[in-house]
C-alpha cells in the first residue's frame, strides 16, 4: 500500500497531536497515547496467555493480541479526539516467527521467543553452515522446526512476520518488518542488509516469503478502513514500520548516568552499566537473562485463584495484595531459595551477553527449602528474590571483568519495576538506592519517538530522545542490616547453581 504524502501533511498541520504506541510483550499487551511533548495521556493493557502443549513449548495466539488491541485502543482513544493523532507505530517481542496467508491469517501458533523445541534444530545450523545463531530462541530454528514437522504449511504461506509487524499488518494492510527485528532473526546480513542466502537456502524457504526490511521510522502505510471501524481510529492515519521492543533500552541509557546500573525487569531481563565514559556498553558491561520477569505471572495464574478471590473481596488488585503477601513474609522468603531458569538461561553463571556459555536451554527452575510451614506467599517471594540473586550474579560477573567498576545507583525499568517490594529487595540485595523513571513503559516510549521522526517533529529518533523529560523518580534505598542477611542467603544460591551445574547443562530427554 502507498502512503498519501497529502493526507499526512494535513494530519500534521493540527494544533495537537497525539502519537499511539502499541506493545505486545510477552507477558502483556498495552496500547498508550502521547502527546507530542512525550507524556502520557491513556492507556489499557491486558495479559497475553501462553499455551504449553509440552512442557519446554512457549507458545501464543496471534489473534488474541489482536482482540486485545482493538479492545486497547478503543479505550484509549476515548481520551482524546482520533483526529489529532499523526501516527501509529507498534514495538514488540522479538525472534517469534507468524505464518500467515495472504489475508493475514495466521496458519500456525506463534512459537515465542522462550520456546525451546529448536534447540538442536539451533546447534545444526550453527554447526552445518557456521552461521551462528543469536539465541538458542532465534527465528530462523524455528521456522526450519514448523517446516520440517507441518511441510505443506510453507507452501500456504505468504509472508512471515515478527510479533509487531502481524499487528501493524492488521491496522495497515502491509506486510514487511524493520532492520531491528530482522537483525535478531539468525538469517540476516546486517552489513548487506539483507536476507542471508546461506541460511535462507538450509532453511529452504523462499526469500519472497520474508518481510521486507524497512527503517523503523519509515511511514509504511495507514490505517484501513476496517482497521479503521475495528478500532475507533480514523482512516488514514501514518502507520509507521515500527521496532523490536529492544529498542526502549535506548531511553533508559539516556536516563542513566555513568556508574549507573540499568536493570530492566520485564519477561526478558537485563542488567547493565553504565561505563564513565558513557558510551553505550558492549559485551563485558551487559547480561541479558531468560524468562525471569515473567515467572510471577506464570505464578499467579497457575497458582493463585484463592489469592485472586480474597483480593477482589477487598477492593484491591491480585498484584497489589500478592504484592503485600510477599512483604509480610520478610527477606529470605522462610528459607525458600528459587532457581528463576525455567525455559534455560541467557546469562548462566551470571555470563555476559558475549560471552561462550551464557546460553544454556537445559538451565531450569528449582525451589529449594520446602517443607510444611511454607504456603504460596513464601514461594512468591522467592520468586521474585530470586531474580534478584541472579541479577545480582550478573553483576559480580561483570565486576570480575572489568576489574575495580562500582555503581553509585540502579535505575529499574520495566513492568516488573512498578513493583515497589521487587525494588527494595533489589535495593536491599546489592546495597545501592534504586530509581524509577517516572514513565516506566520505555518501549511505547521510544515508539513515540519513531512517530516523532516520521510526523517530521523530529529531525532524528536520537534528537527525539533529547526532547524527553522522563525524570527519575520514587526511590528506594537499602535497608542495611537486610544486606548481609541478602548476601547470605545468595551465598547459598550461588552453591546452588554451582552444585546442580551438571544436571543443569545436559538435556533432560
Amino acid at each position: 500500500m502507498k502512503y498519501k504524502k497529502n493526507r499526512f501533511k494535513l494530519v500534521a498541520a493540527m494544533s495537537n497531536k497525539y502519537f499511539l504506541t502499541i506493545d505486545i510483550g510477552t507477558s502483556v499487551s498495552k496500547v498508550i497515547l502521547y502527546d507530542s511533548q512525550f507524556k502520557r495521556i491513556a492507556e489499557a493493557h491486558d495479559e497475553i496467555s501462553v499455551y504449553h502443549p509440552q512442557p519446554n513449548f512457549f507458545e501464543q495466539n496471534p489473534n488474541q493480541w489482536w482482540t486485545n488491541v482493538k479492545k486497547e485502543i478503543k479505550e484509549v482513544v476515548t481520551k482524546t479526539n482520533p483526529k489529532e493523532i499523526v501516527g501509529v507505530g507498534a514495538c514488540a517481542q522479538m525472534h517469534a516467527p507468524i505464518l500467515v496467508n495472504n489475508k493475514g491469517t495466521p496458519l500456525f501458533p506463534c512459537l515465542s521467543w522462550p520456546d525451546l523445541r529448536t534447540v538442536e534444530i539451533t546447534n545444526e545450523i550453527n554447526n552445518v553452515i557456521d552461521v551462528p545463531q543469536p539465541y538458542y530462541t532465534a527465528t530462523a530454528p524455528k521456522i526450519l522446526w514448523i517446516k520440517r514437522n507441518n511441510p505443506d504449511l510453507i507452501k500456504k504461506t505468504y509472508k512471515i512476520l515478527f510479533p509487531k509487524d502481524f499487528v501493524r499488518m492488521k491496522i495497515s494492510g502491509t506486510f514487511c518488518t524493520d532492520t531491528n527485528d530482522a537483525n535478531g532473526s539468525g538469517m540476516f546480513d546486517e552489513k548487506a542488509g539483507s536476507w542471508n542466502d546461506k541460511v535462507v537456502n538450509y532453511i529452504g524457504v523462499s526469500k519472497d516469503i520474508l518481510p521486507e526490511p524497512r527503517k523503523p521510522e519509515e511511514v509504511i502505510g495507514e490505517v484501513t478502513k476496517e482497521a479503521a471501524e475495528e478500532t475507533g481510529l480514523v482512516e488514514g492515519i501514518p502507520v509507521i514500520t515500527g521496532s523490536a521492543d529492544n529498542l526502549g533500552r535506548s531511553l533508559d541509557r539516556n536516563a542513566s548516568k555513568a556508574r549507573d546500573l540499568l536493570v530492566y525487569i520485564g519477561t526478558g531481563s537485563m542488567i547493565e552499566y553504565i561505563s564513565e565514559s558513557g558510551a553505550r556498553p558492549k559485551g563485558t558491561f551487559r547480561s541479558i537473562l531468560g524468562v525471569e520477569g515473567t515467572v510471577p505471572q506464570w505464578f499467579k495464574n497457575n497458582f493463585c485463584e484463592e489469592d485472586r478471590i480474597q483480593a477482589e473481596r477487598m477492593g484491591k488488585s491480585t498484584w497489589d495484595f500478592l504484592d503485600s503477601e510477599a512483604e509480610d513474609v520478610g527477606q529470605g522468603a522462610g528459607g525458600l531459595v528459587f532457581l528463576p531458569h525455567m525455559m534455560g538461561e541467557r546469562a548462566f553463571e551470571g555470563k555476559t551477553r558475549n560471552e561462550t556459555g551464557n546460553f544454556n536451554p537445559y538451565a531450569r527452575g528449582v525451589i529449594f527449602g520446602l517443607c510444611l510451614g511454607h504456603s504460596r506467599k513464601h514461594i512468591f517471594r522467592a520468586i521474585m528474590e530470586g531474580t534478584v540473586y541472579q541479577l545480582f550474579l550478573c553483576w559480580e560477573r561483570i565486576q570480575s571483568l572489568n576489574p575495580g567498576i562500582v555503581a553509585d545507583r540502579i535505575v529499574t525499568s520495566g513492568g516488573g519495576a512498578s513493583a515497589r517490594v521487587w525494588r527494595q529487595m533489589i535495593a536491599d540485595a546489592f546495597g545501592l538506592s534504586v530509581w524509577i523513571p517516572t514513565e516506566l513503559e520505555t518501549g511505547t516510549l521510544a515508539v513515540a519517538c519513531l512517530i516523532s521522526v516520521s510526523a517530521g517533529l523530529s529531525e532524528s529518533f536520537d534528537s527525539a530522545i533529547k526532547k524527553i523529560d522522563n525524570p527519575l523518580t520514587d526511590v528506594v534505598k537499602p535497608i542495611k542490616e537486610n544486606n548481609a542477611k541478602y548476601y547470605k542467603t545468595y551465598g547459598l544460591y550461588k552453591r546452588l547453581e554451582e552444585d546442580l551445574k551438571e544436571i543443569l547443562t545436559t538435556s533432560q530427554k
